[in-house]
């Protein structure tokens, strides 16, 4: 088996975009699924209205509420998954004599690491004189329950695109590949056409489909592509340290019971 080896493409707070050289889909998809899916984060639960004059009902409310997304570190979703339980968040709003809208920078946590991913999410608008007084409890969670405990947006596993193209492409070929690739995956320059980034390429044809003679385009599903984006309340590399170690804890779990399985070898 050839060695692995990964190139980043983009890496951030928010963003994971790496090219995964001699390792399978199947193992970024796997990857991809426990992130989406059992990698835990917070978001509100409970809510408790005391107050209510908004043109919003209670139940949309509560609803719009527990869709918004809180900012905290893993630590302290471990923490409350072994004991602490919740957090509590209040909100406490009027209008006096203008309109106000309610955003969620208005929400106070009691836990200064707890707090929205953006001040700016819209909850809603009151008319002067009425007011919203509402007590929420965020607990932790996953995106298999619910998606509000998913920590990431986008997040696609894919094989990496294998594109050959011709030694000698005439200038007028080279300019179309250019201008009909939706992705701005080639670049013409000094009379010859190179690739910008491989990752671009979605494999659509369209470039095959007109110049044939000169690119042929597949997949190299022996090798992959993981992308995928951070709602917001786990960093990109909090997400990953927190999959992978899921999926060599369910690796483990999986090696000890298949050990404990009496093999009948005939």
């Amino acid at each position: 088996m050839k060695k692995p080896s990964i190139q980043l493409v983009k890496y951030n707070d928010e963003v994971f975009k790496a090219v995964f050289k001699n390792v399978p889909v199947e193992i970024t998809n796997s990857l991809r699924r426990v992130m989406m899916a059992e990698v835990p984060t917070i978001a509100v639960e409970e809510v408790i209205i005391f107050k209510n004059d908004g043109f919003l009902n209670d139940d949309s409310l509560a609803h719009r509420l527990g869709l918004i997304p809180l900012k905290t570190d893993i630590g302290t979703v471990r923490r409350l998954r072994e004991g602490d339980g919740y957090v509590t968040l209040n909100l406490k709003v009027a209008a006096r004599t203008t309109e106000r809208t309610v955003y969620s920078g208005d929400l106070k946590s009691r836990d200064r690491a707890v707090g929205p991913v953006s001040d700016k999410i819209e909850i809603a608008k009151l008319a002067p004189g009425q007011a919203i007084e509402a007590e929420m409890w965020a607990v932790p969670g996953i995106g298999e329950e619910h998606a509000k405990w998913s920590p990431v947006t986008v997040a696609v596993a894919r094989g990496v695109p294998k594109i050959r193209l011709a030694k000698e492409i005439p200038q007028d070929v080279a300019k179309g590949l250019v201008e009909v690739c939706p992705k701005n995956v080639f670049e013409a320059k000094g009379g010859e056409v190179r690739i910008v980034d491989i990752t671009r390429c979605t494999v659509c044809g369209i470039c095959e489909e007109k110049y044939g003679e000169f690119v042929k385009i597949g997949i190299d599903e022996g090798s992959s592509i993981l992308y995928f984006e951070s709602v917001g309340q786990l960093t990109t590399k909090e997400i990953l340290d927190e999959a992978f170690n899921i999926l060599l804890s369910k690796l483990d779990e999986f090696k000890n019971k298949f050990m404990e399985v009496e093999l009948d070898v005939a």
